[in-house]
This record gives C-alpha cells, structure tokens and sequence, in this order.
C-alpha cells in the first residue's frame, strides 16, 4: 500500500494541529547525567508526560519519590534535545506527520518520536533505506498532546 500525498495535503487544509513537545530543564549539577525537571501544567497527566520523554509511567514514578498531585510541581525526567515536533491532524489521537529536511537521518527521527527505526519503516512504506530526502512526509506517532 502506498501513501498517498494527495490525501495528507487535502487533510492539511481541513485541520493541522502541530503538536509541540514538552522541554525538560536539563540536571546542570552533574550528579545524574541524562535527567532534568518539568513542571507540571494544568493538562498534565504523568502517563502523558511520560510519553512525551519517551519513557513508561513506572519509570516516571520511580524517579519521583512522591506523586505530584498539584499543577506547577516539577517532575524529575529523562531529558535530552528533541529537534522535531510533528503535524498532528485533529481527527488522530496517535498519528501525525513530519517533513524531513536536509541532513535528516531516520535514526534520530524515530528517536525524537520514540520509535524505533524499524517500526517507523513499516509505518511508511515510502521509506526503504535510513538516507532520507528532503521533502519526504513521514507518518509519526504524535500522541503526547
């Protein structure tokens, strides 16, 4: 099955949405490398929130030694640079798109969408090698907004 272009363009007139990913204060204290802090906002739920730092909910919680119950209290998270937000069609709950652009390689696309390169291979057919062009539309998971 191929994927059709027409069909995303003719979608991206009728309602795109990009959904932006949460951004973590990285740990500058060199005490645990790889970790930082989020603050919770008023639509926060740690299972999102999870998600969004390419994570589980257990560890989640396990890095947080009391739930945080209130809005505006900060979680402990993995944390690391994510260059790529996708285009999120309203009527998905799971699934948008991105764009590649120049000196794009798959491996860290489907690392800022936490997916490993195989399964973003299968998801779009169009895709046969990890060189990508410049141009090409990508379905992604975009489920964390």
């Amino acid at each position: 099955m191929r994927f059709n272009n027409n069909l995303l363009l003719v979608a991206s007139f009728l309602g795109v949405a990009t959904a932006y990913r949460r951004t973590c204060k990285p740990d500058t204290t060199g005490a645990v490398q790889g970790l930082g802090s989020y603050t919770l906002t008023d639509s926060d739920n740690w299972s999102i929130v999870a998600a969004d730092f390419c994570t589980t909910l257990a560890q989640v919680q396990s890095l947080n030694s009391s739930p945080a119950s209130e809005k505006r209290e900060t979680l402990t998270v993995p944390c690391r640079e994510r260059k790529r937000d996708c285009a999120r069609i309203s009527s998905s709950n799971e699934f948008g798109y991105y764009t590649v652009v120049d000196g794009d390689q798959l491996s860290a696309i489907a690392s800022d969408f936490c997916i490993p390169v195989d399964a973003l291979q299968t998801t779009n057919s169009n895709v046969a090698s990890t060189i990508t062009t410049p141009g090409t539309i990508l379905k992604v998971p975009c489920s964390w907004n």
